[in-house]
C-alpha cells in the first residue's frame, strides 16, 4: 500500500497589502489559503506521497475557491465538509527593515471552529492512511474542534496509524473555557511522534524550568 498521509486542521483566507506596503496604504489586497497542517499535507503531496486535508470550509464559493487551491496543490479534497458561511481569516502586513509584522485575525465564528466529532467519519477517512497530523492549533480554537482532534487520533490509535502531534503553544487562542494544560496532554498521550520547544514543554506539561534546554529536560 503506497504511503497516504491525513492532516486536519483549520485552513484560512490570507489578505495581505502588495509588497511592503501598510494597511493605512492599500488600495487592494492579494489572497492566499494557507494553514499549517494544510502546509503539511501539500509539502509530502510535492515529495511525491498521497496526502489529504480534513477541514470545514463555509458552504458558499468562498469555501468552493478555498477547496479548489488545496486541489491545486494535489490535495484529496474528499472528505472537506461544508456548512455555515463565514471563513477564517487574517490580515497581513509584512514588516520592512526595523518595522515588524503586523497581523490581524478574524476566525471566530469560523465555519471550522463550529465543527463537531459528529460531522466526520474518522473510520472512513483514516482506513487507507498511514499517518495522521495535527497541531496544537486545532484544539485552541473550539471544545469541538478539539474533541473532534480527539476522535481522530483514537481512530488512528485503533487502526494502528502513525500519529504526530505538532503542539506549538498559543496561549491567547484558548478563550472557550479550557486551558491547553488540560487539553493538550491528553491528546499528546496518545500520539507516537511529538514537535515542540522546551518552552511548549513547559508551559503544557510543567516540565524543566526557564533557563532549561532538551538536554535538562531530557534527564
Amino acid at each position: 500500500m503506497s504511503k497516504k498521509v491525513i492532516t486536519f486542521g483549520e485552513v484560512m483566507m490570507r489578505l495581505s497589502p502588495p509588497g511592503y506596503e501598510k494597511f493605512s496604504q492599500a488600495s487592494s489586497f492579494e489572497l492566499v489559503y494557507g494553514g499549517g497542517e494544510a502546509n503539511v499535507a501539500i509539502s509530502c503531496a510535492y515529495l511525491g506521497m498521497k496526502a489529504a486535508h480534513v477541514t470545514r470550509f463555509p458552504n458558499n464559493a468562498i469555501g468552493k475557491a478555498a477547496t479548489q487551491f488545496l486541489r491545486r496543490h494535489w490535495l484529496d479534497t474528499e472528505y472537506v465538509i461544508y456548512g455555515d458561511n463565514m471563513m477564517g481569516k487574517y490580515f497581513l502586513e509584512k514588516g520592512a527593515v526595523h518595522r515588524p509584522s503586523e497581523v490581524i485575525y478574524e476566525r471566530e465564528g469560523s465555519a471550522f471552529s463550529q465543527i463537531q466529532p459528529s460531522m466526520v467519519n474518522w473510520e472512513e477517512v483514516l482506513k487507507d492512511a498511514n499517518w495522521f497530523h495535527w497541531t496544537g492549533i486545532t484544539p485552541a480554537i473550539s471544545e469541538g474542534a478539539a474533541k473532534c482532534c480527539l476522535e481522530a487520533i483514537k481512530t488512528a490509535n485503533k487502526l494502528g496509524i502513525t500519529v504526530s502531534g505538532d503542539i506549538n503553544s498559543r496561549n491567547n487562542m484558548w478563550k472557550y473555557g479550557k486551558t491547553m494544560q488540560e487539553v493538550i496532554p491528553t491528546l499528546v498521550k496518545h500520539c507516537d511522534v511529538v514537535i515542540t520547544s522546551s518552552q511548549g514543554i513547559r508551559e503544557m506539561f510543567g516540565l524543566g524550568k526557564p533557563d532549561d534546554g532538551f538536554k535538562d529536560l531530557a534527564k
